[in-house]
């Protein structure tokens, strides 16, 4: 990657929009929300980008529903606590995974929402079967 001049990015938005382009990943633009779909061959969902002046918010949505439960939490809570960086959530019946890009400097602003986006998609995957079936008696978790 050629070295970028240092008012090339002049947000993280700016670094966003570079990171996506340059990787082909085709999205759509709702004012500084980013939506597009990944894989990684076998699973698909939907992931979302919020920017901030300095920051970039990533969020990974499991395509299935998850009703509120206590089970669902314990196991939330659980991978809360190996994550390292961001965190898994529930909102509206959906578990979603939540992880943060600092974009202070310009030359490292692509670098740094490329790791969160990558961590958020590697959680994503990890989690997969152990979030689709908590509460279905098919998979129990591990403690």
């Amino acid at each position: 990657m050629e070295p970028y001049p240092i008012d090339i990015h002049s947000s993280a938005k700016d670094g966003l929009i570079e990171l996506l382009d340059s990787n082909d990943i085709k999205y759509s633009k709702e004012a500084d929300d980013f939506r597009f779909i990944l894989e990684d061959g076998i699973h698909k969902w939907e992931a979302m980008c919020s920017c901030a002046q300095s920051a970039v918010l990533v969020y990974g949505f499991y395509p299935f529903a998850k009703a509120y439960s206590e089970e669902t939490m314990m196991l939330l809570n659980r991978i809360n606590g190996e994550l390292i960086s961001g965190s898994m959530l529930s909102s509206n019946e959906r578990v979603i995974m939540r992880t943060s890009a600092d974009c202070y400097d310009p030359y490292s602003a692509c670098a740094a929402i490329a790791r969160a986006i990558e961590y958020n998609a590697g959680a994503i995957v990890k989690y997969w079967q152990e979030i689709h079936h908590v509460g279905t008696g098919r998979m129990r978790s591990f403690v």
